[in-house]
């Protein structure tokens, strides 16, 4: 990979990892359905007139039953899930939760995507290395009360529902248009967010920052990503593309520190080294595939 690769990756990684402490941001004003529908809806304005120039959608809505199934569980159910945890849980350690997601992958591909299971001892080392760092993060560093523990679960969750949408998209969707499948996530989240958010607008206009928040999630860390992502398996690979999900929980921590003063602790750390290295052991199969 060239050095304009390299720059765009590590780009692609800063603005994921950017995500969890923009939510905690926009969460200051907003109710987390009020959240999620900002974001999706400035995503559509930037996703919708790309796919439709490229035709992206036609094929996937001659199934709409299967592409609104497959969307709930892989956008709309995990982005609620996410954004109501980060209420109770540090930005850092919801992007370290959320890091876990390729764990996930590999533990349901063992069923479901036989073509996707981790390969030998070294899969398995790396799922038991990932789960032993996840136990550490809600031993240890999520000892804050049920409210924690409960935000820790939600996030949890939102990854294994991102995992079970990966394996979905791998087998009903593998020859549909990559932004067809991402234009129809945030349309189809659009629409199931509109009327819980508009009964739980506030009573007030949010301040600047939370406006402010809200706009780059969506249009630049939501929208804009899925379009450098795209971009970036067509140069490179899906596998070197895939190494930017890897690094974005690091950016996570380092921002939450850096902009919330959020605490940095050791357990966080040897946490989010077990799991990234656990997911990169889980990961590896004789031929490399998008997940």
């Amino acid at each position: 990979m060239n050095r304009r690769g390299w720059v765009e990756l590590i780009i692609l990684a800063a603005l994921w990892g950017a995500v969890y402490p923009l939510i905690e941001v926009a969460l200051r004003g907003l109710s987390p359905t009020v959240v999620v529908l900002g974001r999706v809806l400035l995503a559509c304005l930037l996703l919708v007139p790309l796919a439709i120039r490229s035709n992206a959608l036609p094929d996937l809505w001659r199934r709409p039953r299967a592409i609104i199934e497959t969307v709930l569980v892989q956008s709309t159910i995990p982005l609620l899930l996410l954004t109501y945890g980060q209420q109770y849980v540090p930005a850092g350690i919801a992007g370290i939760l959320v890091g876990a997601q390729p764990l996930f992958v590999a533990m349901l591909a063992y069923r479901y995507a036989p073509d996707e299971r981790p390969q030998g001892w070294k899969g398995a080392v790396g799922l038991a290395i990932g789960f032993v760092g996840l136990t550490l993060l809600f031993g240890i560093d999520l000892r804050g009360g049920p409210l924690a523990l409960l935000g820790g679960v939600l996030v949890l969750v939102a990854a294994l529902c991102y995992a079970a949408g990966a394996i979905m998209i791998h087998r009903r969707h593998a020859a549909a248009p990559p932004l067809g499948v991402a234009t129809s996530a945030m349309l189809v989240t659009s629409a199931a967010m509109i009327t819980p958010a508009t009964l739980t607008l506030p009573d007030r206009l949010p301040g600047s920052d939370v406006v402010a928040a809200v706009i780059f999630l969506g249009v630049v860390c939501t929208g804009m990503t899925l379009v450098l992502f795209y971009t970036l398996i067509a140069r490179t690979g899906p596998a070197r593309a895939a190494l930017a999900f890897y690094l974005s929980p690091a950016f996570a921590v380092l921002f939450g520190v850096v902009f919330l003063s959020e605490q940095l602790t050791a357990t966080a750390v040897v946490g989010l080294a077990a799991i990234v290295a656990g997911c990169l052991l889980a990961a590896q199969r004789a031929e490399p595939s998008p997940a």
